[in-house]
């Protein structure tokens, strides 16, 4: 079957255009006017994306799934827009073996509703099942947070750098989470600063994970191999609504000031990608203190929200939200509108208003840091592999 997406405003080549896509056998075959295939979908008024990518998500598989799993994680993702998402290791039962990896991918394939790959949690010891894993990223904990992932040998840091495949890249968890706002700030900002260091001197690539403060930004982007990722949670709340939030405040890094927040807004140019580093939890693990918040749901809306406001535009998300994480990923034929790439595409009405609610999202924990706000732009149709899976808001039977 061959699916032509017609009429639409397509982010091509850096730019948008009015313009059709033809897709077969799962790949764009053809861009341009008047195209014609066995089905079709009408995007007249509608912003066509290739399909977004979230190189940051926590779907609790195995171990943890009455938070989460890959049915409910994964329909999340596709309701949100996200057609690849790559999954954290720091599950209750940790990625850090060859085994614990394959039984992930397994069951991935058997439930997965978009494409889930896999991050490898690094260790003090497990430089061996790195090796026979060889996995096509590395996450290191320089700091502690939920999973007690933390390295505790300054020199397994390097030995990573050194021995981990330089063409693929080290995610860092660079942040502290001590209660001291600037305690934490000072030692994440040294952690940064260390690691864009030594980076630099191995000539290795590296990506820090959730930065939450202008700084922190500017440091990783002060060395050309270091990207950098954002989670809209950091650019859209602070401090100031913790008391709001109550029990559901809580989330690594900490929400910082409001001040930070918009100082952080005047360095996304420097910001290489969006990340959700969606994190859910029920509810009473959030009355019990755990630390994370849902947001596949919301990222893209959030940032086209944005844009209907006047703050960034609609060039900037698809790049950060798509593009630059294919190429940051290595996530071959992803990322982009162009004949030969595979067919996944996203397609939101930037007109449509709705209001979160927690008890309407796919997520198994059913809530949302941004209950009850009101945003504009939503995803309306998902189109994976050149098959439509989610259309006119909500899943096809």
């Amino acid at each position: 079957m061959s699916l032509a997406i017609r009429n639409g405003t397509a982010f091509i080549k850096g730019q948008y255009q009015h313009t059709d896509i033809l897709i077969e056998g799962g790949r764009i075959t053809k861009i341009g006017a008047d195209l014609k295939g066995d089905e079709s979908i009408n995007a007249a008024g509608m912003i066509v994306l290739p399909g977004l990518i979230d190189p940051h998500v926590h779907l609790r598989e195995p171990g943890e799934t009455s938070k989460e799993d890959f049915i409910t994680g994964t329909r999340a993702a596709i309701a949100g827009g996200f057609t690849t998402v790559i999954d954290m290791p720091n599950n209750s039962t940790p990625t850090i073996t060859k085994e614990r990896l394959i039984e992930k991918q397994k069951l991935a394939e058997e439930k997965a509703l978009c494409d889930v790959r896999f991050h490898f949690g690094g260790t003090d010891d497990n430089f061996e099942e790195v090796k026979r894993a060889d996995p096509d990223s590395l996450k290191l904990y320089l700091g502690l947070t939920t999973g007690n992932m933390v390295l505790k040998n300054p020199d397994s840091v390097a030995k990573h750098f050194r021995s981990f495949p330089k063409d693929r890249p080290i995610v860092l968890h660079a942040c502290d989470h001590s209660e001291n706002e600037e305690k934490n700030l000072e030692k994440t900002f040294s952690t940064v600063e260390g690691a864009v260091s030594l980076a630099k001197d191995m000539g290795r690539r590296i990506h820090i994970a959730h930065a939450s403060t202008k700084k922190e930004v500017t440091l990783a982007k002060s060395y050309a191999g270091c990207t950098v990722e954002v989670a809209p949670h950091h650019l859209f709340l602070s401090k100031d609504d913790e008391s709001g939030l109550g029990d559901f405040s809580k989330v690594f890094p900490p929400l910082r000031s409001e001040q930070k927040r918009i100082m952080l807004w005047s360095a996304l140019d420097l910001v290489d990608c969006i990340a959700t580093d969606h994190a859910p939890h029920t509810v009473e693990d959030k009355e019990l203190g755990a630390a994370g918040f849902p947001g596949l749901e919301t990222s893209l809306a959030l940032m086209f929200d944005a844009c209907s406001r006047g703050l960034i535009d609609k060039i900037w998300v698809a790049q950060r939200m798509s593009e630059n994480v294919a190429r940051i990923f290595n996530l071959k034929r992803k990322g982009k509108l162009e004949i030969g790439f595979i067919g996944d595409v996203t397609i939101v009405d930037p007109a449509k208003v709705w209001t979160v609610k927690g008890s309407g999202l796919e997520t198994k924990c059913r809530w949302s840091p941004f209950e009850d706000r009101e945003l504009k732009g939503k995803v309306k149709t998902v189109v994976k592999k050149g098959k439509i899976i989610y259309e006119d808001y909500r899943f096809r039977a």
